[in-house]
């Protein structure tokens, strides 16, 4: 198991901000990577084609992932990313942070 800190992020745009929301995470990378941070993954909610999105589910989510727990908090009180707060504001309409864990599957589905 990989160590370091793991969050869930449930993103909610704002409508027509898809593209927007690719140049902002592009900006705040940097920011990330300076105090250990990185995306591991981003997911993106499937819908029928044609359908329009619904309102209570995310647009987008970000696994995300620190070398220490102190990491999210670095990234917090970085001046640059605080400077890019309301770039942020246009796009995402609602953001859900949540530290979770990395829970080995052997927990779950022990042969017996």
């Amino acid at each position: 198991m990989i160590g370091g800190a793991l969050y869930l992020a449930l993103i909610y745009l704002h409508p027509g901000q898809q593209a927007a929301l690719r140049r902002y995470e592009n900006l705040a990378l940097p920011v990330f990577c300076r105090h250990g941070g990185r995306f591991e993954r981003i997911l993106s909610p499937l819908r029928v084609a044609g359908g329009q999105p619904d309102p209570d589910e995310p647009n987008e989510v970000h696994l995300l992932r620190f070398e220490t727990a102190e990491g999210l908090e670095a990234v917090r009180r970085d001046p640059e990313m605080a400077a890019l707060g309301p770039l942020r504001r246009e796009i995402v309409r609602k953001a859900l942070l949540m530290r979770v864990d990395d829970v080995p599957l052997e927990r779950y589905f022990t042969p017996g």
